[in-house]
């Protein structure tokens, strides 16, 4: 069985699928959706495959803490999101956990995988993108320092994780994620939007991974969920964000670590991660056609449609008109 995944508990089949490394070389995109019941709750999983490279896009919904046994003889490498809530991996081989908290992302390489990895939360959302090893080689040697390391583990066959700690998702690779679920295109503009985006995905992590420093201001795991609160809060009142004290008071920090610590975990200050989101939130409802340029104005707190206009144009070189 290419892929296996039961609950440790009862030994139910949660999920399975005959997904072996070669199908993903179809030269055609393959796009399917489907819901899963198990014991122990539900889920939802889209994925998209062609060229040695596959997307996929899963929801769970977990009726209890689960603990998941995973068998796979699936020889890819895997570039894990971890969207929403907290799982803990455990692989023999790799001799201690990968624990990935909600909105953090890292790179592995497990040939074939034996292991379990255990929920901490009901609710569970990832993303990833699996290149076959070959796939990944063509692309490694023309990737930066830690690209080309990561790979010369991958050609001698030998188990890695990137990162011993996994990194914050930033707002370049969630709009890269985001643009993949919301892809528009149809038939062979789909598959190379998907490649372009598979791509992109795989750049932005390495250089995420490549600038990646020690924590000096968000060092607690205390400190990074209320940095990730904070991130959150901010998104759902776009219309009306609050001031840096009022979010820091609401996210149970101090203002000098919420705004270092801000900076540190997402690379932009709190304000310019609100403008970017802001104009990416926008730019992807006009591309969508479902809103027009001065109703998304009122809606993501613009002053004016005018000062709306003046800021998508110099973000994106054109005018929302002409954007949607």
């Amino acid at each position: 069985m290419p892929l296996e995944v039961r609950a440790a508990a009862d030994n139910t089949l949660m999920h399975a699928n005959n997904h072996v490394a070669q199908d993903f070389d179809v030269p055609e995109l393959v796009e399917q959706t489907g819901e899963l019941e198990f014991a122990a709750g539900r889920g939802t999983l889209t994925h998209w495959y062609f060229d040695g490279i596959r997307l996929s896009h899963a929801r769970w919904h977990f009726r209890e803490y689960t603990t998941q046994e995973w068998r796979s003889e699936l020889d890819v490498v895997h570039l894990q999101f971890n969207l929403r809530g907290r799982v803990i991996i455990e692989h023999q081989p790799q001799g201690r956990p990968l624990i990935m908290g909600s909105y953090q992302h890292n790179l592995m390489y497990w040939p074939g995988f034996a292991g379990t990895s255990r929920n901490e939360e009901l609710e569970t959302e990832t993303f990833m993108v699996q290149f076959t090893r070959a796939a990944f080689l063509r692309l490694s040697g023309q990737g930066n320092e830690v690209l080309r390391r990561f790979g010369e583990r991958v050609l001698e066959g030998q188990p890695v994780v990137l990162g011993e700690q996994s990194l914050t998702v930033g707002l370049a690779l969630h709009n890269a994620i985001r643009a993949v679920l919301n892809c528009r295109f149809q038939g062979p503009l789909k598959k190379l939007f998907l490649y372009s985006k598979a791509l992109e995905i795989l750049v932005l992590q390495a250089e995420a991974f490549e600038r990646h420093q020690p924590a000096r201001f968000a060092r607690t795991e205390y400190d990074q969920e209320r940095l990730l609160f904070a991130r959150d809060y901010l998104i759902q009142h776009l219309h009306l964000p609050p001031s840096l004290p009022e979010l820091a008071r609401i996210a149970g920090l101090n203002e000098f670590k919420l705004k270092k610590g801000f900076k540190e975990m997402f690379g932009q200050t709190v304000f310019s991660y609100l403008a970017d989101y802001r104009l990416a939130e926008a730019e992807a409802q006009l591309i969508e056609g479902r809103k027009t340029a001065s109703e998304l104005a009122f809606e993501l707190g613009y002053s004016s449609l005018q000062h709306f206009s003046a800021a998508f144009k110099k973000k994106f070189g054109v005018s929302p008109r002409r954007a949607r």
